[in-house]
């Protein structure tokens, strides 16, 4: 017969069909989304800015800075117009085809460009 148990028993059986789980608390679920959300691009941001270093001027990197890679899009923050029509130049007249070419790790396939606050 299965009255024959314990009532302790019988409610401590109960307890685990009736309860709720004890919700997850911890923050596991984070690690992944740190990798992708930051990490992967920080990582590319990284081998981005040293051939942008390199094949910039020094004059117009300092005016500059480059804000995320998505999708082969590199979106470059300026902090004037003039600095802006300056890159631009530079941009069209062979600089892009040298950054595209010099990248490796990520795949860069254009620049934007934008006016906004640099804040050095």
């Amino acid at each position: 017969m299965q009255h024959t148990r314990l009532p302790d028993d019988y409610l401590s059986r109960l307890r685990q069909w009736r309860n709720r789980p004890e919700p997850d608390v911890s923050l596991g679920f984070l690690s992944k989304l740190f990798k992708q959300e930051i990490e992967k691009p920080f990582k590319q941001l990284a081998e981005v800015s040293q051939v942008w270093a390199e094949l910039v001027p020094e004059a117009m990197a300092r005016r500059s800075r480059l804000e995320s890679l998505e999708r082969g899009v590199l979106r470059v923050t300026v902090d004037s117009s003039a600095t802006l029509y300056g890159l631009d130049r530079l941009l069209r007249s062979g600089l892009q085809r040298r950054l595209i070419t010099a990248c490796k790790g990520p795949a860069v396939r254009r620049v934007k460009l934008q006016v906004g606050h640099v804040g050095r």
